[in-house]
C-alpha cells in the first residue's frame, strides 16, 4: 500500500499552461480520503503554490524549494529548513557577476532578483520565469546588495541561464567553485543552487520518517534533473512521458505526459 504521494509541479503534475484539471483535484481529494499524504515537491517556495493548490482543504505539506523546506501550511510554519549560510549566500553572489547569469536569491520564502531599485524584475526574467511565480519577485540592480541588507540566510538560489551561456559549463564551474552547494537544473535555462546534501530525495525521506511511513510506501512523480534522487528515494518512481531521457532511466514506470492528466491517471491505476 502507498501511503505518500510526492508530485513535482512544473511539467509534471502541472499542465504546460500551469493549470490543474478539475479531474486530477478529485483525484488527489479521493487519495487523501484514504489517508494518502499528498505533498507538491517542487522548487519553488511554499509562497508560490498555484492558488488551487493552496486553498485546497485536504493540503497540508509542501516540499519546498528543492527540497530545503518542508512546510506545514496548517500551521503556517515550516518543519524544517536547509538553508545556504549567510556568508556563503554572499560569495556565491558575488561569483555570479563573472558568469553569464542572471541571478535570484530565496529568503524566507521570498525571491529577490535581478532588476531595478524601485523593485521592477528585469526583462530576461520575465520572460522567462514562470509567470505564475512573478508576483513573489522584488527586482534590484545589485542583488548581493539587496540580499545582504536582509541579513540573513538564503533558502535556496535559482540562476536564470544567459541565451548566449553553454549551461554544462555553467553548472560545472559552479560546482568546482562552491563543493558545499548542491547544484542541479530543473530546465534548458534554470540552475537550482542548494546547500550541499539538500535534495528532493532526501526531503521525501525525511517527511516518511516524520509520519512514521517506510519511504517504500512512497510514490515519487517527476520529470526533470532536480527530480532524480526523489524517483530514487521512493518505493515507486513513475515519470511523465513529457520527462527526459534521464528521468526515465529512474522510472519504475512511464506515464502520460503532463497535458494528458499523466499523474491523475496513475494514480488511478496504483491507489
Amino acid at each position: 500500500m502507498y501511503r505518500v504521494v510526492a508530485a513535482d509541479l512544473d511539467g509534471t503534475l502541472l499542465r504546460s499552461d500551469k493549470t490543474i484539471s478539475e479531474e486530477t483535484i478529485e483525484e488527489l481529494r479521493r487519495i487523501t480520503e484514504k489517508g494518502v499524504f499528498f505533498i507538491p515537491s517542487t522548487g519553488r517556495t511554499h509562497r508560490e503554490l498555484p492558488g488551487v493548490l493552496r486553498k485546497l482543504p485536504f493540503l497540508r505539506y509542501a516540499l519546498c524549494c528543492n527540497g530545503g523546506a518542508v512546510y506545514d501550511y496548517l500551521e503556517q510554519r515550516y518543519l524544517y529548513e536547509e538553508v545556504i549560510p549567510y556568508d556563503l549566500a554572499l560569495e556565491v553572489l558575488e561569483y555570479t557577476k563573472t558568469i553569464p547569469v542572471y541571478e535570484s536569491v530565496v529568503v524566507s520564502g521570498e525571491r529577490i532578483c535581478k532588476g531595478e531599485d524601485d523593485g521592477s524584475i528585469c526583462e530576461y526574467i520575465r520572460k522567462r520565469a514562470v509567470k505564475d511565480i512573478l508576483f513573489n519577485f522584488t527586482g534590484a540592480s545589485d542583488v548581493k546588495k539587496a540580499f545582504a541588507a536582509k541579513h540573513s540566510d538564503s533558502q535556496k538560489m535559482l540562476l536564470y541561464l544567459d541565451d548566449r551561456a553553454d549551461r554544462e559549463t555553467v553548472i560545472r564551474g559552479l560546482r568546482e567553485r562552491f563543493p558545499q552547494l548542491e547544484i542541479s537544473s530543473s530546465g534548458p535555462v534554470f540552475i537550482e543552487v542548494n546547500v550541499k546534501g539538500v535534495d528532493k530525495g532526501k526531503a521525501l525521506i525525511r517527511f516518511c520518517r516524520m509520519q512514521g511511513i517506510p519511504a517504500e510506501e512512497s510514490i515519487a512523480f517527476g520529470d526533470a534533473e532536480n527530480d532524480l534522487t526523489m524517483l530514487d528515494a521512493a518505493g515507486l518512481a513513475v515519470v511523465m512521458e513529457n520527462g527526459t531521457d534521464e528521468a526515465k532511466r529512474h522510472a519504475d514506470m512511464v506515464c502520460p505526459s503532463n497535458d494528458d492528466d499523466g499523474v491523475r491517471i496513475a494514480l488511478q491505476k496504483l491507489i
